[in-house]
């Protein structure tokens, strides 16, 4: 099979290298020239580029969230047509994705949970003001920027290769385990159905395991129109009962037994993550730590955006979950062996006693 030639510019973007790959297309790192800013660039798929209906949702979705201006939405910058083929352009993410956090070293501390889940749930409510859906919220569809950013992107559009086979177009869009019961029963996807899809990828972060299984797609199905589930604290034993609590709430099989609104999510979230969290740690600070805890960002970078003056004379735990007390005197923050300790007590997310409910 003869590979297609990779297109080298789109519009003013000039391509640097691929970065993705799932069963929509490929996502390319770029360089917006004139503006001289990094971007995405995603291409869809010259099969489906065939059809008439992909090709239709794609600039559909494309120009409905290029109106959307929020801190915790990629930002869409362009829609460009070439060669016969689509591609969307992007805010670019230095960073990762809340999947491959979780492939790196399993589930979330439950401050971070929180953290995440506000932000996304408050992005939700605003696609929802805007009268749109998102219909593909996962953990994929999340990333986490080196500066504690928590950019929800893929509105319905990009599709990883892990729920290829279970998705076909034209019948279903979203990626089948993240998909409400009213949906899959027929019904029309609403805003409770992303509280439904966010519930069940905080489940994921916080357990390391889905609640809703199956060894093909008929028995995952099967599973998500029973609504039954593991509790949360059965599978992780240090989360916070009100942590649990909200997460359990936004899967209930009923979509008005779930939280009424997205924002409503958000409040109880954001309300958490406060309790939680030292005081007077900055929420992005917390992220970043996390991020440098599984590698995706160095010491020095960590250090550049954690603020250990805030950490002066606050119980912490050390990386081994032993409880001990740290002073940061601000003429000796910088001092490796205390920052270092800190950065990774702090990502380890081992301080159980300070978010025990």
């Amino acid at each position: 099979m003869l590979r297609r030639r990779m297109v080298r510019k789109v519009g003013s973007s000039r391509i640097v290298r691929e970065i993705g790959r799932g069963g929509m297309g490929v996502v390319y790192e770029a360089f917006q020239e004139g503006l001289d800013r990094p971007v995405a660039v995603k291409a869809l798929d010259t099969k489906l580029a065939r059809s008439k209906e992909v090709v239709e949702r794609f600039r559909r979705e494309g120009r409905a969230y290029a109106r959307l201006r929020h801190e915790a939405i990629v930002q869409v910058h362009d829609l460009v047509e070439k060669d016969d083929g689509l591609y969307l352009v992007t805010e670019l993410v230095d960073g990762t994705d809340l999947a491959r956090l979780l492939v790196k070293g399993g589930a979330l501390p439950a401050d971070c949970v929180a953290l995440v889940g506000a932000r996304v749930a408050d992005a939700l409510d605003y696609v929802h003001f805007n009268a749109l859906l998102h219909r593909d919220v996962k953990p994929a569809n999340v990333m986490v920027s080196r500066d504690g950013e928590v950019k929800l992107m893929d509105f319905g559009i990009a599709k990883g290769e892990e729920d290829s086979d279970l998705t076909r177009v034209g019948m279903l869009v979203g990626s089948p385990s993240y998909m409400a019961p009213e949906v899959l029963a027929g019904g029309e996807a609403g805003p409770m159905s992303d509280v439904w899809a966010l519930g069940v990828s905080l489940y994921e972060l916080l357990t390391g395991e889905k609640p809703f299984q199956g060894k093909n797609a008929e028995e995952l199905f099967a599973s998500i129109a029973r609504g039954r589930f593991e509790p949360v604290r059965s599978l992780a034993k240090d989360c916070p009962r009100r942590v649990a609590r909200a997460v359990e709430r936004c899967l209930q099989k009923k979509p008005s037994a779930r939280f009424r609104s997205a924002a409503a999510l958000a409040r109880t979230l954001d309300g958490i993550a406060t309790r939680l969290l030292p005081r007077g740690l900055h929420p992005r600070a917390r992220v970043v730590a996390l991020l440098a805890n599984r590698g995706f960002v160095t010491e020095e970078v960590a250090l550049s955006k954690l603020d250990l003056s805030t950490l002066h004379a606050t119980r912490i735990a050390d990386a081994r979950g032993n409880p001990t007390k740290a002073e940061f005197p601000m003429h000796r923050r910088r001092r490796a062996s205390v920052t270092v300790m800190a950065l990774l007590a702090l990502a380890a997310g081992v301080a159980t006693w300070l978010v025990r409910p």
